[in-house]
């Protein structure tokens, strides 16, 4: 009778093969995660909308989880501002409980019917670019967030992660309380993410590492 679970090991060792013998594209690309429940209404949709706008004019591709709310102001931001021909991404996840189509700016949409397998492709798609995470975020954010924060501990990515607003600001106080000051992780890790108070505050940061990019590309 065959073994699921070292039918598992299998694909798991595998996949971990892959990942070692090609890395992604060097294609820089901003991935931006936010929440699908913030209204059009809602003040910040125009501010992600225009930070998309900006990485459109310099034709940076724009990443989201491909569902409304900021995810379709930053997708919107980036068709407009790139203009032509958007690289506008989308890595959605087929809904178990709610009816949530991609949204109306994706030159590429990708589905996915896994979380893990999902994350995986998020990870690929930002390899050579810059993570964002907005100020209302919800739990599949922070998860994401979460992620990427613990390849950049480990060496794995070499990407700046970027939290807009308040909401990390207190969160990087509570991790210092709860974790960096118990022992539980290194000072320096708390300085991963990078706070700032406005969406487009984080243009900046995302225009360094670009140059980056483009330096280390030309060399």
């Amino acid at each position: 009778m065959p073994n699921p679970e070292a039918g598992f090991r299998r694909a798991w060792q595998g996949l971990e093969e892959l990942e070692q013998s090609k890395k992604p594209r060097r294609i820089f690309r901003v991935i931006f995660f936010a929440s699908a429940r913030v209204p059009e209404t809602d003040p910040t949709y125009a501010e992600y909308k225009e930070l998309g706008i900006e990485l459109g004019k310099l034709r940076i591709d724009g990443v989201t989880g491909g569902g409304p709310g900021l995810m379709t102001a930053f997708n919107e931001g980036i068709v407009e501002g790139w203009k032509g021909n958007p690289w506008s991404h989308g890595v959605c996840i087929k809904q178990i409980n709610r009816d949530e189509p991609p949204n109306a700016f994706l030159k590429q949409a990708y589905y996915h019917r896994l979380i893990l397998t999902r994350l995986h492709q998020f990870v690929r798609l930002g390899f050579w670019g810059a993570v964002v995470v907005a100020d209302k975020a919800g739990y599949g954010s922070d998860l994401e967030k979460a992620l990427f924060h613990q390849l950049i501990q480990f060496d794995q990515l070499q990407v700046p992660l970027i939290g807009i607003g308040r909401m990390w600001q207190e969160r990087k106080a509570w991790e210092k309380k709860w974790i960096v000051d118990r022992g539980l992780a290194d000072p320096d890790d708390l300085d991963i993410m990078q706070c700032v108070p406005k969406a487009m505050d984080a243009l900046p940061i995302i225009l360094e590492a670009h140059a980056r990019f483009k330096a280390a590309i030309a060399a």
